[in-house]
């Protein structure tokens, strides 16, 4: 089996579902109440659209879409590649994939362009429902594409992510439930940590810029710069980075760090040995600790 051959086979199997489409039907069913409820109370409190209220309404507007979509996106992101490696496992259809001619990194990367894709396909079809916003104006076409952007880079963290479990972990279940409690720590750990450490305490930490980086790859931090204007940039040596900028390296970076780490753990019995080279290196340690001692 190629790579093509792979991922032709991995996209036909998801998009063919009828649980996908059914998805894609309750994605923007959710999307399109919400937007309409929200119109329906502006309309009910303003006693009609006025004309000086339109551009606030369509930033309102679309500050609702955008949050609601990234949260819909880091919820579902996780599910299409939690089960890629572990699942195959459980089929019992593993053993094929490793006898034919792909390669650790042409396995991974056809589960998760497969995976993504499903994703990808969601935030396209969100995309009429963000051009009603133009109608009422107050957003300007750039923060619309920046927020594409976001919504891109969270998706391909959160499967990346996910597929690392899948890679690591043996059962499906756990596999999906370590995602998914990543995600929520993900979402809201910048928050956590500020008021565990407290704001006061913060200002004058040394971990003070361990923690800004920490917010620059909150994804809510980076949907929020794209929706509101005045959010202060994060610096990187002499360059000042917007928000949304940060976080899409950081996504970057992290995603090819799990990826790279996914294709060591892929092959059979891999784990074990990164932990039997582990336990060698600690035993080599221990006899010159005791020369020392």
């Amino acid at each position: 089996m190629t790579f093509a051959a792979l991922l032709s086979k991995e996209l036909r199997s998801r998009l063919r579902r009828e649980r996908f489409v059914w998805v894609v039907i309750a994605y923007l069913l959710i999307m399109a109440l919400l937007g309409f409820g929200f119109l329906q109370r502006e309309n009910a409190f303003n006693g009609g659209y006025q004309v000086y209220l339109l551009s606030q309404i369509g930033a309102q507007l679309y500050a609702l879409f955008s949050f609601v979509e990234l949260f819909l996106i880091i919820f579902i992101a996780p599910a299409f590649t939690s089960t890629a490696i572990n699942g195959e496992k459980e089929r019992q259809t593993f053993d094929l994939l490793l006898c034919s001619k792909l390669s650790a990194f042409s396995l991974l990367a056809g589960k998760l362009i497969a995976g993504l894709a499903n994703v990808l396909l969601l935030i396209a079809a969100s995309i009429p429902l963000f051009s009603l916003v133009f109608f009422f104006g107050g957003v300007a076409p750039a923060q619309v594409l920046s927020t594409l952007v976001v919504f891109v880079m969270t998706a391909l963290l959160a499967g990346t992510f996910s597929l690392f479990c899948s890679t690591v972990l043996r059962r499906p279940t756990i596999s999906t439930a370590v995602a998914y409690a990543f995600s929520v720590l993900w979402m809201f750990s910048y928050w956590i940590v500020y008021f565990l450490v407290g704001n006061s305490l913060l200002i004058t930490s040394r971990w003070f810029i361990w923690v800004q980086w920490l917010n620059a790859s909150n994804p809510i931090t980076a949907v929020n710069s794209t929706v509101s204007s005045g959010i202060s940039s994060f610096s990187l040596y002499r360059l000042h980075l917007a928000p949304w900028v940060a976080y899409t390296l950081v996504c970057l970076v992290v995603s090819i760090i799990l990826f790279l780490l996914s294709t060591l753990f892929v092959r059979p019995n891999s784990l074990d040995r990164f932990q039997s080279w582990l336990r060698n290196l600690s035993k080599k340690s221990e006899p010159a600790k005791v020369m020392k001692g």
